[in-house]
């Protein structure tokens, strides 16, 4: 049975790209039933221009406009609410989706029933459109490996070390968004949290082609490239200042309450990349102390399966 296609789009201050946007989802050669929109109290002429929009969209628009800012993660969580489709794209302001995304996407979706999410690869472009050399799924690490990891049915394994599936290039069934709302208090954790949801309650699927132009620019909320050494150390120290681990075991603490269903040794895995988040976030600055600690998760082989091995080792070690 063919699905209704709904897409859910948050939009802050997008003016500068996000006509670009709306143009490349009403060109998709399967366009959605719907798209609905949500504004964060925008400044500028945003929620102008989404009315102009829906004035000729070839499909139903709904806008709304919040009166005061939510943030990204609450303002998607009113968009995905008011979806009435069967499948709900997420859409930032200042990308530009390929003409078949949907249809890829949705194609998967249809024709494997226990599939429950599906995410595209996506090429990287600068602020004018012109491609930097490089992937989304590059830039996020997701190898061959993990990618063969989530095609045998492990996307759980995988979204325990680096939720990788970026919301511009997911679709889910809507049947999961019961699972996945009310998102935590958490900063920018929407589409991480919907993707983890639907690797713990169903199979996630990929297309390893790039489906969607992810715009890079001074403006993104959220920032990507390939990083160098002296980058990667500047990321690491960063990581520690943001309390990131202590983020990570709030975020999956989240996700386990939701998921009382999950297989006994989906729980139990869910529950040690707990362990080691909270271990992590609660290491000493002082070197003697911690070294029990770096020594423990070592030895379990947690730095491996759930952090990036021997760089993370080196991280606890030397620059905290």
């Amino acid at each position: 049975m063919r699905a209704r296609v709904s897409v859910a789009m948050a939009t802050c201050e997008g003016a500068p790209f996000l006509e670009a946007q709306l143009r490349s989802i009403a060109g998709q050669t399967r366009p959605p039933q719907e798209l609905v929109v949500f504004d964060d109290a925008s400044g500028d002429d945003t929620f102008a221009r989404v009315e102009a929009f829906a004035a000729s969209a070839p499909f139903e628009v709904r806008a709304e406009r919040n009166p005061s800012r939510l943030g990204i993660t609450g303002n998607f969580e009113r968009a995905i609410s008011a979806c009435r489709g069967d499948v709900i794209f997420l859409a930032d302001q200042d990308d530009v989706w390929h003409a078949e995304k949907i249809a890829r996407l949705a194609d998967v979706l249809e024709t494997q029933p226990a599939t429950g999410a599906v995410f595209s690869d996506g090429a990287v472009v600068d602020a004018a459109g012109v491609p930097l050399g490089g992937s989304l799924w590059q830039a996020l690490g997701f190898d061959e490996r993990e990618q063969r990891d989530v095609r045998e049915g492990r996307a759980v394994d995988v979204f325990l070390r680096h939720v990788v599936a970026a919301g511009t290039t997911l679709a889910f069934r809507a049947a999961l968004r019961d699972r996945a709302l009310p998102f935590p208090p958490l900063r920018s954790c929407h589409d991480a949290f919907v993707a983890f949801v639907a690797a713990v309650s169903s199979r996630v699927a990929i297309v390893p082609e790039p489906l969607v132009d992810y715009r890079y620019h001074g403006g993104n909320q959220i920032g990507i490239r390939r990083l160098g050494f002296f980058a990667q150390l500047a990321k690491a120290r960063e990581q520690l200042e943001s309390d990131a681990f202590a983020y990570a075991a709030d975020f999956f603490q989240t996700a386990r309450a939701r998921l009382p269903d999950a297989p006994p040794d989906v729980l139990a895995r869910i529950d040690a990349r707990i362990l080691h988040a909270r271990r992590r976030a609660a290491m000493s600055p002082r070197l003697w102390e911690r070294l029990g600690d770096v020594r423990d998760e070592l030895r379990s082989g947690r730095y491996r399966r759930f952090s990036y091995g021997w760089k993370s080792v080196a991280q606890d070690l030397l620059l905290r």
